[in-house]
């Protein structure tokens, strides 16, 4: 598994940054996810491996485990541990002559349709003939034409 590998403990928690550490965490978590350093079927980290790893106490990774779990990432499966059950897909969105893109955090609405839990933002992408796109920042790839 990777984070047995030393990959957890390599990622710093930012105690001075205003992020909550819970949310630290479950990005940490969702990205290596993403990346495929925690592809399905693997265990995450446990509470203990979390203390051991980022100095955090057993609410603080209950918490992230819980939000990983309301994004439909990872499932608990009691006495065993929790374990990726899913991960988003990553996905590229082409630019043409004219488009916008910004960034800003989502919507309510959005948060829910794209999947982005509560620390990601959306980039919205305003095409030249008027039309608004948002995407989840996770999982998307921006290309623009030469």
């Amino acid at each position: 598994m990777a984070y047995e590998h030393g990959t957890v403990s390599q990622v710093r928690i930012d105690y001075d940054s205003g992020e909550r550490v819970y949310l630290q965490i479950v990005r940490i978590i969702r990205d290596m996810i993403i990346n495929g350093e925690l592809p399905v079927g693997t265990q995450i980290p446990s509470g203990a491996q979390m203390k051991r790893a980022w100095g955090v106490n057993r609410l603080t990774g209950a918490m992230a485990v819980e939000e990983l779990r309301k994004a439909g990432l990872v499932v608990t499966k009691p006495g065993l541990g929790t374990f990726v059950t899913g991960a988003p897909a990553r996905h590229t969105v082409r630019l043409r002559p004219g488009d916008q893109v910004m960034s800003r955090m989502p919507t309510e609405e959005e948060r829910v349709r794209l999947s982005t839990g509560y620390l990601t933002p959306v980039l919205v992408i305003t095409r030249a003939d008027g039309q608004i796109e948002p995407y989840n920042a996770a999982v998307t790839v921006i290309t623009a034409s030469p």
